[in-house]
């Protein structure tokens, strides 16, 4: 099984399904994390590439530490926006990695990029597999879409993955994002759910996972609805 997880940030992933990444990668399957940008608008260097390069080096030892590979697909922070040709650009990557199941943004966030790639993802996932539609590689159908969310957003989960045994792993990929955390422990008018961001992702962690009788878990919807053992 190859799960690919596409999220706008360097740090998105293993904030939202870090825990389920990891899950994975211990179970055996191929865990790929593709970033839409190197999230050069969230940090305090003095230029944008100075940013980059840190936030991308952050995010591969994070994906390192979770048991996954990496790719970026040059988009640019803050300004990823709904077309066509970035729609076919995500055909592109979702061909070329050809995953079993996809892992994105809900819709209803508050941050744009998360919203635009969100809709980019799922619209990519019904022309991936269109015969007539040439690119560099062959069509692909992802059997699912999963989608994680945000508190301050309209999300309620449906798919619940117990992560009480990857939690500490999670927490390790987070703090690999070292410029970010105190970014974001900076920022908190901006993404106000963190004042402090590993103890709110821990305690998110936590009362979802007192829903299904565990220790910790980690919340999606389903583009389908399908029964499942993890995300298969």
């Amino acid at each position: 099984m190859h799960l690919v997880a596409v999220v706008a940030h360097p740090d998105d992933a293993d904030i939202f399904c870090g825990g389920t990444l990891a899950k994975h990668a211990e179970r055996g399957d191929d865990v790929t994390v593709v970033y839409m940008t190197r999230g050069e608008y969230g940090g305090f260097d003095t230029t944008e590439s100075a940013v980059a390069a840190t936030r991308e080096k952050e995010a591969e030892a994070a994906a390192e530490t979770l048991g996954a590979e990496t790719a970026f697909l040059g988009f640019e922070d803050g300004r990823i926006t709904y077309s066509m040709e970035n729609r076919l650009r995500l055909v592109e990557a979702l061909r070329e990695h050809r995953p079993d199941v996809v892992l994105t943004h809900f819709s209803d966030d508050m941050h744009p990029d998360h919203r635009a790639t969100s809709r980019l993802v799922t619209d990519a996932y019904y022309m991936a597999a269109l015969p007539l539609l040439e690119t560099d590689d062959e069509p692909w159908e992802p059997d699912n879409v999963y989608y994680f969310g945000k508190a301050t957003s309209s999300f309620e989960p449906e798919v619940y993955i117990d992560i009480s045994e990857q939690q500490s792993i999670k927490e390790e990929a987070i703090l690999e994002h070292e410029s970010q955390v105190e970014w974001l422990n900076e920022h908190g008018g901006v993404d106000s759910e963190f004042e402090d961001i590993l103890a709110d992702v821990r305690a998110q962690a936590r009362v979802l996972g007192r829903t299904r009788g565990a220790g910790f878990a980690e919340g999606f919807v389903p583009l389908h609805e399908r029964a499942s053992e993890f995300l298969d």
